[in-house]
């Protein structure tokens, strides 16, 4: 569908369907499939169907957020085991001659 197309069919100014749309298609969840110009066709992204899926299973946005950043963490930390964690700027460190 079209930004236009959604605006119709759910009865909402242009221009709110038109974010909402561009917002969807950058988080990842609706890619373009016709461009045109400015005109552009969108379905949903393989991640937009995964999102729909568990939220007709009764999860929240904020849940598969949390779940995500979650993962996310796991991932970094995983990615940086044995690295020397960034300190704050300013804060000293000592250190422990050996005798």
């Amino acid at each position: 569908m079209s930004p236009g197309d959604v605006a119709q069919r759910l009865g909402i100014p242009k221009y709110k369907a038109l974010v909402t749309v561009s917002c969807l298609a950058e988080l990842g969840l609706l890619e373009p499939l016709y461009a045109r110009g400015s005109y552009k066709i969108y379905k949903l992204s393989s991640l937009g169907g995964i999102v729909l899926e568990r939220l007709r299973d009764g999860k929240s946005m904020k849940e598969l957020f949390r779940e995500a950043l979650e993962d996310d963490l796991a991932k970094s930390a995983e990615g940086s085991e044995g690295a020397e964690a960034p300190r704050a700027e300013g804060s000293k460190v000592e250190s422990q001659a050996s005798p």
